[in-house]
């Protein structure tokens, strides 16, 4: 049996009146894959926090081999072996990867000087051992996804992680980049490394843990191996019912074009070409979704589409009206919805309540019954109606956005552009973040008001997404559609991800 090297023993913590972690208790085998997994807010992350040394508990113990231990920052933890790899990467995009690495860990010559060459030595040992490939010279900037991961997971083990924390670590990879990350996982373990991986996705947790811990409403209930359940016993562990995973799907009329894109080219911030000559349609009823790895310029092509953006060149349709250089808000008015990926920095305002975060974009389309006045009542009741439609977890309307979970702040966005009588609604990672029992509502909703007649462009990192949801799907890679494909029984996910790396089948 494996021995246990790191311990949390009733850990408690609290938040004002909000209890984030009570009584948790978790034993991690060295050499293992530990999976944590429950529902937005259900503690996971606290707990992880806790772990690495950015909370401090309220209450309870952690053990490294055997022995107590507490830690005061980040830096504690480090110097126990424990690192963490997290959803967003801690990387300056315009340093080197070497340079990266060296941050806050520098290896010095003598009279103070920075040692570059035998940092590199080192961590080129350390990259060969665990089996990464990554180049040390090369800007942050210019690598894809896939490698800034294994750089992330190369920092924690040149700082001596023996413990390292995954944060989502499948959320913007391809199934074959998905694939690399387990065998490097695989590897890592085998070493003697031991990995805690924390996930919403229960088909991973079950391909690659040796244990699964679930936590609901910063409670443990159940501490199991894969051979002992599957994903649905774990969905119900999560979220306490049944989730099925399958959408309810019906037939529908496809009708013609409402949006159409033609020629359109469109610079990212950094002034490169980012959207290269795009064009596409969007029928009446349609869902049509857009795959492709991060960075691939899909992002720019949604900007471009809704007006954050200014095109380079080429034309936007909409209804047979030139809305290319129209701002956002006259493309609100025109009865076109807009969920961006960016939730916390473009979809709503932190520092605002429920209410206010709730009627932009409302007040624009749709007016107040005197059209220069805030309609308090209704926007109550408007927020009211998302709130409870959508499940957003808030003890009150008047709260600050800002105060409630990733998850529940997503809820809020998707609500308040679900909730209002839109013809086209683009929609970036509606599920980003998001618990699998609210994965499956966000679903249905999408396609019901497809059915409706309302037209969905869809774009998603989630694979699965894009493929459960598309009537039709188009790949991004590098700029350009690598490829128009209709979403047919026998389309498969690694299909997909090789045009998303620019292979052909």
């Amino acid at each position: 049996m494996e021995d246990i090297i790191l311990e949390a023993r009733h850990i408690c913590k609290y938040f004002g009146a909000l209890t984030a972690n009570d009584d948790v208790s978790l034993s991690v085998r060295q050499g293992t894959v530990h999976s944590i997994i429950g529902e937005n807010g259900a503690g996971k992350s606290t707990l992880m926090n806790i772990i690495s040394g950015i909370y401090k508990p309220n209450g309870g113990e952690i053990l490294v081999k055997g022995k107590h231990v507490v830690f005061r920052n980040p830096n504690d933890a480090t110097k126990c072996g424990i690192g963490m790899v997290h959803q967003e990467f801690m990387l300056f995009q315009e340093l080197t990867v070497l340079e990266n690495l060296m941050m806050g860990f520098e290896t010095k010559k003598l009279g103070g000087f920075l040692n570059k060459k035998q940092a590199a030595k080192d961590i080129q040992e350390i990259a060969e051992k665990y089996g990464f490939s990554i180049p040390l010279d090369k800007k942050v900037s210019e690598l894809p996804v896939s490698l800034l991961q294994q750089v992330e997971i190369v920092k924690v083990l040149y700082k001596g992680a023996e413990i390292i924390i995954l944060d989502e670590p499948t959320s913007v990879l391809t199934p074959q980049g998905i694939e690399g990350l387990f065998q490097a996982i695989r590897y890592l373990t085998k070493q003697g490394k031991t990995v805690i991986l924390i996930t919403h996705k229960l088909k991973e947790v079950m391909e690659i843990s040796d244990y699964i811990t679930v936590l609901k409403n910063g409670v443990v209930t159940g501490n199991l191996t894969p051979d002992e359940t599957d994903e649905h016993k774990l969905a119900n562990l999560m979220v306490g019912r049944q989730v099925l995973f399958n959408t309810q799907k019906h037939e529908k009329k496809i009708a013609e074009p409402i949006l159409e894109i033609d020629n359109l080219t469109a610079f990212g911030s950094d002034g490169t070409e980012k959207v290269k000559h795009v064009s596409f349609s969007v029928r009446k009823g349609e869902i049509l979704g857009i795959a492709g790895v991060a960075g691939s310029g899909q992002g720019e092509l949604i900007e471009a589409i809704f007006g954050l953006r200014n095109p380079e060149s080429g034309t936007i349709t909409y209804k047979g009206e030139n809305i290319t250089t129209t701002s956002p808000r006259r493309k609100r008015e025109k009865k076109i919805g807009y969920v961006p990926q960016d939730r916390i920095s473009t979809g709503c305002n932190v520092h605002a309540n429920l209410i206010e975060n709730c009627i932009m974009g409302y007040h624009v389309a749709h007016k107040f019954k005197t059209p220069w006045l805030l309609g308090k009542e209704e926007a109550s009741l408007f927020t009211r109606s998302v709130v409870e439609n959508y499940q957003v977890k808030v003890q009150d309307i008047h709260n600050k956005i800002g105060d409630l979970s990733g998850g529940n702040i997503q809820k809020t966005i998707v609500g308040r552009e679900f909730s209002q009588n839109n013809d086209l609604l683009i929609i970036e990672d509606p599920t980003r973040g998001i618990d699998v029992g609210a994965i499956e509502f966000i679903w249905q909703k999408i396609i019901d008001i497809a059915q409706e007649g309302v037209s969905v462009l869809l774009v998603s990192h989630e694979l699965g997404e894009v493929m459960e949801l598309s009537d039709r799907i188009l790949v991004m890679y590098n700029g350009e559609i690598a490829a128009n494909l209709e979403n047919t029984p026998e389309l498969d996910e690694k299909t997909i991800g090789l045009y998303m790396l620019g292979g052909k089948t």
